[in-house]
């Protein structure tokens, strides 16, 4: 589950015992599982495994350093370490303000993705830039997150991801906007975001705009939730990364067992059908910090351009 909100992740860190004040925290995810998949057998997968260091520093007159250093692990593979969400930043009554590498204020404000870094992650549609689906995260960026006004978080982001030659590069070559309010971990949460990419970033011919709107409900082991996305390339005629996607899900917790189902749609904005995925998996909590799972999930003809497609997983998860 998506827990990468940035205000949430800087609060704990602040939040840290007296005892531990300036003591950097090592932390980790290890997800590994047998994958099969139409026409592909099967074999051993790593899911978006990672490790990191973060903490930060007392500056005093309620002011603090925080920092973050996270890694991504290919645990069956030869390539081990990637970069993902690394900054450096000043926290206190005025909110926070990072600087270094992290997921877009889209991104990080959608709600709890139930099938999040696996084969049926919000980003697996090919939408959107870079075929991400809204799932950035930007390099050389500038990001700022208020504090809480009733319930309501604001983050803006200016960033330059994609620009090839350092002269052009501008701090806002992308602009990021984003609001929301109360939490992805109970009761109402509801979120809106824009990201807008200048015609220099990621090798792009105009202006492109993606937005997103997003609502949960969490009470109980029940969790529901709905997003729409909506691409656009500032062209007059329709690309092949235009449209819009609505993601659709549900899981609910017995106990050690979690029950989850999932439905995305790809709606082109050319004359293509709209394409469909679907996934639905069980969790099962081993202890404190491992739990099991299994998941199918399925791309229909429309989605894939050729005929339908299936995966199925069965792995073991565990945080440190």
């Amino acid at each position: 589950m998506k827990k990468n909100i940035i205000a949430l992740a800087v609060a704990s860190a602040i939040a840290a015992p007296v005892a531990m004040a300036d003591a950097p925290t090592i932390y980790g995810k290890l997800n590994v599982n047998i994958n099969s998949k139409t026409d592909g057998g099967n074999g051993v997968n790593d899911t978006v495994s990672r490790i990191g260091v973060k903490g930060y520093e007392d500056l005093g007159d309620g002011m603090k350093a925080v920092y973050k250093i996270e890694f991504g692990l290919d645990l069956e593979g030869s390539d081990t370490f990637s970069n993902r969400n690394q900054y450096l930043g000043l926290a206190g009554g005025f909110g926070t303000v990072l600087i270094g590498r992290h997921d877009s204020p889209l991104k990080v404000v959608q709600p709890t993705d139930l099938f999040n870094d696996g084969a049926a992650d919000n980003g697996k549609l090919g939408m959107g830039v870079g075929g991400a689906t809204g799932e950035i995260r930007a390099s050389h960026a500038l990001v700022y997150v208020s504090p809480s006004f009733g319930g309501v978080t604001l983050i803006a982001a200016g960033t330059s991801p994609g620009a090839g030659d350092a002269d052009d590069r501008s701090v806002v070559g992308g602009t990021h906007l984003a609001a929301m309010y109360g939490s992805t971990k109970k009761g109402l949460f509801l979120s809106a975001a824009m990201d807008s990419f200048g015609e220099d970033e990621y090798g792009l011919s105009d202006t492109y705009t993606q937005t997103s709107f997003a609502a949960q409900y969490k009470t109980g082991g029940l969790t529901v939730n709905a997003m729409m996305r909506d691409f656009d390339d500032g062209v007059s005629g329709d690309s092949a990364s235009e449209g819009s996607s609505i993601h659709v899900g549900a899981a609910y917790k017995m106990g050690k067992v979690t029950v989850k189902g999932k439905v995305q749609q790809a709606d082109w904005a050319d004359d293509r059908d709209a394409g469909t995925q679907t996934a639905i998996g069980l969790g099962y909590s081993l202890g404190k910090k491992t739990s099991a799972y299994a998941y199918t999930t399925t791309k229909d003809k429309d989605l894939t351009g050729s005929k339908s497609k299936t995966q199925n997983f069965v792995g073991v998860v565990h945080k440190f």
